[in-house]
């Protein structure tokens, strides 16, 4: 068996760590929603109401600029906080204090879109935003890697998942409470956020800093923070590769949900909020009930590769349903399939999965950030082909070529997953 190589290219022995307790799990899982919260409401929500109070008659093109805008930093940001964590020599170790400083940025980020009195500043905050809150999930993604034990991987893996959709339905209730104050619903999130981020960093006074000899922060290094030579890193390429695929179809689904309800399924437009409320809350229900099933059958199979191709035919299966969908029943079932149950299954399998196949413990965070990126991309490279897409045949837009061609994708990722030797 080889051994882990070091950040100095030497080879340095590592001893499997040790099951973690309860504690350790909850707390973590907690900080992680906190997380997840403050960055996926605003997301969602929050900035979309806020840019309607700032900018009522251009607001759809202002939300476009500023989503784009946040996905790029956020596409950036996320293995380029991993790659200086992973890099961090200091005595507090070196996850603790990027939690610190992208919870520290999350605070500044939140106070200047809710004080913001014009778009450009309110775009800084957004940035400033999405930066940060990245530099603490990637630090808090890599804990998995570097203090469970593979035996909970899986499970751990798959409530980190859950606590991502149990975000937005806890979340949804902070707009309720606080319909006309910016700052409560984008401040109270990064509150329960730090509290439980807070608690975590105390529980791990242990974290280590990085070790061997670390060349310094070049023009390289930074571009190695966004490449995976699939030379060195064969099955964990295979696997990124895998991952984009198979989420193309619910980049589709999720994109176009609203226009899918009003063009198809002709939901009357007094209704569609409500509709639209049920296309989100049924399949986020199913997503955290799932996502912990996926995690548990990883655990107990070691079967990652059937599981994820599993939930690649269930997708594709959902997609299909959506397509040929002729009412609003079998639409709700069809993505209750694509973004409930698959999704949730996705959500509890991909972090062990990555961990599986990742073959540098030194590069952990780097790597979490680079499967983000796999994961998060289709939700915006599918919009970006889809009007030639939606064109095809001229006429209504032709939304069965799209979401045709997304369950083809899915069913795609597939074929990467035969060639993945490290895992099951």
């Amino acid at each position: 068996m080889s051994l882990p190589v070091s950040a100095s290219g030497t080879d340095t022995p590592t001893s499997q760590p040790q099951r973690v307790r309860p504690s350790f799990v909850v707390i973590y899982v907690l900080a992680l929603f906190g997380i997840w919260m403050s960055i996926n409401l605003p997301a969602s929500v929050t900035l979309a109401l806020r840019i309607g109070e700032l900018d009522p008659e251009g607001k759809a093109t202002s939300y476009s600029m500023a989503a784009g805008i946040g996905t790029l930093t956020a596409l950036l940001a996320n293995p380029l906080f991993g790659r200086l964590s992973d890099r961090t020599r200091s005595r507090f170790g070196r996850r603790r204090p990027w939690i610190v400083v992208g919870i520290s940025g999350t605070i500044a980020g939140a106070v200047a879109i809710g004080v913001s009195d014009s778009m450009p500043l309110l775009l800084i905050g957004w940035i400033i935003m999405q930066a940060f809150v990245n530099a603490a999930i990637a630090s808090s993604l890599a804990i998995v890697a570097d203090r469970i034990p593979e035996k909970q991987q899986g499970l751990i893996g798959a409530l980190s998942g859950m606590a991502s959709s149990a975000a937005m339905l806890v979340g949804v209730f902070f707009v309720q409470w606080f319909p006309s104050n910016t700052l409560a619903q984008f401040g109270l999130p990064v509150a329960v956020a730090v509290v439980f981020c807070s608690i975590l960093l105390a529980m791990m006074r242990d974290d280590t800093p990085a070790v061997g000899d670390i060349a310094p922060f070049s023009l390289k290094e930074f571009l190695g923070s966004f490449y995976v030579s699939p030379h060195k890193s064969p099955d964990f390429s295979r696997f990124l590769v895998a991952m984009f695929l198979t989420t193309c179809s619910w980049g589709v689904v999720s994109t176009y949900t609203v226009y899918l309800l009003q063009d198809r399924i002709a939901v009357p437009a007094e209704a569609l909020p409500g509709v639209i409320t049920l296309a989100y809350v049924i399949p986020g229900i199913l997503a955290v009930i799932f996502a912990p099933v996926a995690g548990w059958l990883n655990d107990r199979t070691g079967r990652r590769k059937v599981v994820l191709g599993s939930t690649a035919l269930i997708m594709a299966t959902g997609t299909l349903v959506i397509i040929f969908a002729d009412g609003l029943v079998p639409f709700l079932i069809g993505i209750s399939i694509v973004s409930g149950v698959a999704g949730g299954m996705l959500y509890g399998g991909y972090i062990g999965f990555a961990v599986a196949t990742m073959n540098d413990p030194n590069t952990a965070a780097r790597d979490l950030g680079v499967t983000n990126i796999a994961f998060t991309l289709p939700f915006s490279v599918m919009p970006f082909i889809a009007p030639m897409l939606l064109g095809v045949g001229g006429g209504d837009a032709n939304y069965a070529a799209l979401l045709t061609v997304g369950a083809a994708l899915t069913l795609l990722g597939i074929i990467p997953l035969f060639f993945i030797r490290s895992t099951r």
